[in-house]
């Protein structure tokens, strides 16, 4: 019988992104185990083993989990592995090279390489650790076309394929009522022709939520009428409540922390806002095009293949002098001009093929490993 392990980082990236294709596995008589960092009840996974893996790549953590990793491929005798995500991607990868000839086939999805051509220090870290890895990665799959340059021009898989993400599943997603959506902003203390900016994700300095508070503090001198909200929680959250505190914009942000019913404020909310500094293809932006939300985001890859500048959304650079003014600038542009917002908001809408009823067929073929001829695996 045919045995996967699937790795990520974190149990919650397995829970949001991969249960339909693991689903669709166990039907076709897979055994299926994870290996990613807590815990969780779902029943679906026939093992899950909770291991650590530390964001800094030269932690000698990580090499303790390349250990572990490779005594689990060896006690299990994994047909294949899924690995997933940058830090966690690369510890599985490297335990599978470890452990030589007998190894099991190995699938990588890349959810957004964290390096470019530049040769910063981070660039060349984790660009050589895909390097060392691609030897081993047989299949590789990317999620945005700037990866897919980058995985082509590096050769970092032994075959490379793109598609749009793992595929939104829009069920989730209803429209709700214009009563609805009164409460909700008036829950949020919205009031009038308030314009709500929405900022949906966890709080970290990739996510650069700081850089919106800087914006709001400058579009506020110009236009008090406008609120930002932030779903999510992190490990910079208690920063950004501090800058609030510190501009005197409590009037003008909301904190909701963790929000299992996000739809609701994709519904009621305004504008979508991201200054995210490096994505794969995000999923806030996918979630609030769908639910016809125009975007301000970074111009960075994942934000420019959903955003079109001028037609769904406005984007601006990080690589100026003042990006938080470029993004107070835009914001005020919306503010200001509720026309250009109506025209942006009637050309908001997410492409079809990034459903997940257009995303699943392509990405099941390339997971199912009875549809690769893999070599019978036999462990040392």
């Amino acid at each position: 019988m045919k045995r996967i392990l699937i790795c990520a980082s974190r149990v919650s990236h397995i829970l949001n992104f991969h249960l339909p294709y693991i689903s669709l596995l166990k039907e076709r008589g897979y055994i299926v185990d994870i290996a990613a960092q807590g815990k969780t009840d779902e029943t679906l996974f026939d093992n899950s083993y909770d291991i650590r893996y530390v964001k800094n790549p030269l932690s000698p953590q990580n090499l303790k989990t390349i250990s572990r990793l490779k005594k689990l491929m060896k006690e299990n005798r994994y047909t294949a592995v899924y690995s997933n995500s940058t830090l966690a991607g690369a510890a599985m990868r490297m335990a599978v090279k470890q452990l030589g000839k007998s190894r099991p086939y190995c699938i990588h999805i890349s959810h957004g390489y964290m390096f470019d051509d530049k040769k910063s220090l981070r660039s060349v870290i984790y660009r050589t650790a895909e390097k060392m890895t691609a030897g081993v990665t047989d299949t590789l799959i990317v999620m945005n076309s700037e990866d897919k340059r980058l995985a082509e021009k590096y050769k970092l898989g032994k075959s490379i394929y793109y598609t749009c993400g793992m595929g939104l599943c829009t069920d989730k997603l209803p429209p709700v009522d214009r009563e609805t959506r009164s409460v909700i902003r008036k829950s949020l203390g919205a009031e009038g022709d308030d314009l709500i900016f929405l900022c949906v994700g966890e709080f970290s300095s990739r996510k650069n939520q700081t850089l919106l508070i800087n914006a709001l503090e400058k579009a506020v001198k110009q236009d008090r009428h406008c609120m930002l909200v932030f779903a999510g929680e992190g490990s910079t959250l208690e920063e950004c409540r501090r800058l609030v505190n510190k501009y005197e914009l409590e009037t003008n942000t909301r904190f909701l922390g963790h929000v299992k019913n996000v739809n609701s404020l994709y519904r009621s909310a305004d504008v979508l806002i991201s200054g995210a500094k490096m994505e794969g293809l995000p999923f806030n932006v996918m979630e609030a095009l769908y639910c016809g939300m125009p975007v301000i985001a970074s111009d960075i890859k994942g934000h420019s293949d959903l955003v079109r500048n001028g037609f769904n959304g406005l984007l601006f650079s990080l690589d100026t002098l003042d990006p938080a003014g470029q993004a107070a600038q835009l914001m005020n542009k919306l503010m200001t001009d509720r026309k250009y917002l109506r025209t942006l908001r009637s050309n908001a809408a997410l492409d079809e093929k990034y459903t997940i009823d257009s995303v699943k067929p392509q990405l099941i073929k390339l997971l199912d490993i009875e549809k690769i001829k893999t070599p019978e695996v036999s462990y040392p």
